[in-house]
Order: structure tokens, then sequence, then C-alpha cells
């Protein structure tokens, strides 16, 4: 089975993308918010506290994980943030702080991950995550710093793939719409939950994409919207 890093494991989404990934037997490196959620100890499942903000900690960490592991299959990169902001209310602060959390996080994990992938037989598969903001500008006009930063993952996951194409590696972005979570249910109560995506699929799709038959899609972007 496969070793697959995980950014954001304790997450709402991550957490379903996890159990579906240890249930089909495969061994899961789970980064974790140092102070923040965790996860219960699991046969195959290894938690590791970082800050993603910290170049020199990721470094370290791929560095780390890929010699006690034999290497690194897959890389799924779930953390990020949310702000909403016209044009006009968002500053650059706020921007930053988006591209942060959103692309840094993402960045500086995905980088010494490739470099380890090059120098694998096989290679290996990205899974980043994307914004439906960040292909409409019609929703995106009111989450400026949010869809920017989402845009930037999105054309990261792009440049992986022409860099990738020799050496088996691929990326893929998922671009979810509402995820049916606790806490988007809470923040949305009036929604109809029944049009979102349901995390659980999503994790589903995270293994097709990866090991299963979509492992051969060379696409940037696959839609995960369902009636939303």
């Amino acid at each position: 089975m496969a070793t697959i890093l995980l950014t954001g494991g304790a997450g709402g989404l991550g957490r379903s993308i996890t159990q579906n990934l240890l249930k089909n037997g495969h061994t899961v490196l789970a980064t974790l918010e140092p102070g923040g959620h965790t996860l219960d100890p699991q046969p195959n499942l290894f938690s590791y506290e970082l800050d993603l903000t910290d170049e020199a900690g990721c470094q370290t960490l791929v560095q780390k994980v890929a010699a006690e592991h034999g290497g690194i299959d897959a890389a799924i990169m779930l953390v990020g943030g949310f702000a909403m902001g016209s044009v006009v209310d968002t500053d650059f602060a706020a921007i930053d702080r988006m591209i942060r959390l959103n692309f840094q996080t993402t960045y500086q994990v995905a980088r010494p991950v490739f470099d380890q992938m090059s120098r694998q037989v096989d290679g290996g598969r990205f899974v980043l995550i994307g914004a439906r903001p960040a292909l409409m500008p019609s929703a995106g006009k009111n989450m400026v710093a949010y869809a920017l930063s989402k845009s930037l993952v999105i054309h990261l996951s792009e440049i992986l793939n022409a860099a990738g194409k020799d050496k088996n590696i691929v990326s893929t972005v998922l671009v979810p719409s509402t995820i049916d979570t606790p806490a988007n249910r809470e923040a949305m109560p009036d929604a109809d939950p029944a049009d979102w995506v349901k995390a659980e699929d999503i994790a589903e799709l995270v293994d097709f994409v990866t090991f299963g038959a979509g492992k051969m899609l060379r696409e940037s972007v696959l839609k995960v919207y369902n009636k939303a």
C-alpha cells in the first residue's frame, strides 16, 4: 500500500480523507496545527505537529518522513483559510494573510515533496484543494483575498504537472463548492446541505485520482460542485 503525506488531517475534510485512506490500507503521515485538534491513534497513522508557514520545518519534516517510510507516494494538502471582502474592503494585509494560509502552506510542502518524488522510480501524486471563486470572478468578487490565493494554488498544480510530466508526477486540484461539514452547517443554518458536497465523497475522489483509475488523468482541475 501507499505512503501518503496529508496536511490538515484533523480538519473537517481531513478526518474523512484520513479515515478513508486508512480503511483502504494506506499509511497516512498527517500534519497537525500546533496546539490544535488531534487525531486518535490508529494503526498506520503517524501525526506530526508543524506550522506550515515554517519553510525550514516543512523541508525537515518531508526529509524525515521520506527517510523513515521509504518515500512519499502521494501528498494531499488541505490546510487553508477563508475570508470575505470585496476589492474596496480588502487591503493588501488581508491578501497577504490569505496567501500565507492557502498558498504558502501548500507551496512549502509541495516543493520538498516534488524533489523527493523526482528521485523516486514511480514518481508520485499530488492532490490540492482549490475553490470555485478562484475560477469564477462573479463568485470571487466578495471574497477577493481568498479567490486570489486559491488561484495561486491552481496555477501551482499546473506548474507541478508541467515539471513532473517526464517523472510520472501528476497534480490534481479538486475544486469543491460548499463542503458538508459541521462548521459549514453552523455558519449557514438556512442552506440546504443536500446540495453540498459530502466530505466522504471527496475522500473517495481523492483515492480515485491518486491510486484508482483516475491516476492516469493529467487534469489540473476537477470541479466537485454537486448541486451547489
